[in-house]
């Protein structure tokens, strides 16, 4: 009995000296717990930004001279010459854009469509190789009412919410002209106007910046093709001189056409659908 009193005493003793010790030891921190931002998901947006283009117009000029003199007789020769004309067409856009990303580690792929509204105006001479007073010049006027764009994004996050990317894909607008000639002591002759939905493409980069959960803002140059966006033609372009008892007389048929190429610079903001940033343990 003495002894299993001694041994209940002893055990008795050594748990209590046991808890002591673990009571002692501090206990480890819980791993912090941190969000992540995560890219993929939907997004929708604005933009605001500045373009400058280039409206350049070719073509030629081709018809028969006829030279009437009272001491040759009449001759009837065939002309032709080339038509040259370029145009700065600059302005402010503004629209809106949709698309996904998807995000794998530090790389992110996407798509985006938008759409922009434009002011972009210009006008510019279109000069003949054969010279004003057989060939008059004429003015041409260029219009871009609107365009949009769907492309491919890929981009590289060198910092958790900052996004580098190269873009690229199909570009489309309406791009619109008319044209106007005016010669000494002629009436202004009207060669058409047209107006034409043309598809091009686009290529261009950016860099967009996450701001809380599910904005970013994003800074954007694409540089845009529409390639052969119009064109007219005129027939009976007639031009006459008289010198020395020489009647010389130039008729001409026009037909030319324009391509139109952009620069554009957009400032935009994205809202991401989806939630908050994905939630991680960083042990």
């Amino acid at each position: 009995m003495k002894r299993t009193l001694i041994a209940s005493a002893a055990f008795a003793s050594l748990l209590a000296a046991t808890s002591a010790y673990a009571a002692d030891i501090p206990l480890k921190a819980p791993a912090p717990v941190v969000a992540v931002y995560d890219w993929t998901g939907l997004y929708i947006g604005t933009n605001l930004g500045y373009s400058w283009g280039r409206g350049s117009t070719d073509g030629t000029a081709t018809g028969t001279q006829t030279v009437v003199s009272n001491l040759a007789p009449t001759t009837v020769t065939p002309v032709s010459g080339l038509l040259s004309g370029r145009a700065d067409v600059n302005g402010f856009i503004g629209g809106g854009q949709l698309g996904y990303n998807w995000q794998q580690a530090a790389w992110v792929f996407g798509l985006e469509g938008d759409i922009q509204f434009s002011n972009e105006r210009g006008s510019g001479a279109v000069i003949c190789s054969l010279g004003a007073t057989v060939c008059p010049t004429f003015t041409r006027d260029y219009k871009l009412d609107w365009f949009g764009t769907a492309r491919g994004r890929i981009g590289y996050l060198p910092a958790e919410r900052i996004l580098l990317y190269a873009t690229g894909g199909l570009a489309y607008g309406d791009f619109s002209g008319s044209a106007l000639m005016t010669a000494a002591g002629t009436t202004a002759l009207d060669l058409g106007s047209w107006s034409r939905i043309n598809v091009g493409w686009t290529v261009g980069a950016g860099v967009e910046a996450a701001l809380g959960s599910n904005w970013s803002v994003k800074f954007e140059y694409l540089y845009m093709d529409l390639g052969n966006v119009g064109g007219s033609s005129a027939t009976n372009i007639i031009t006459a001189s008289t010198v020395r008892g020489v009647t010389t007389t130039t008729n001409l048929a026009y037909v030319f056409n324009t391509k139109f190429t952009d620069n554009i610079v957009r400032v935009g903001l994205n809202y991401k659908f989806g939630g908050p940033s994905a939630i991680v343990a960083r042990y």
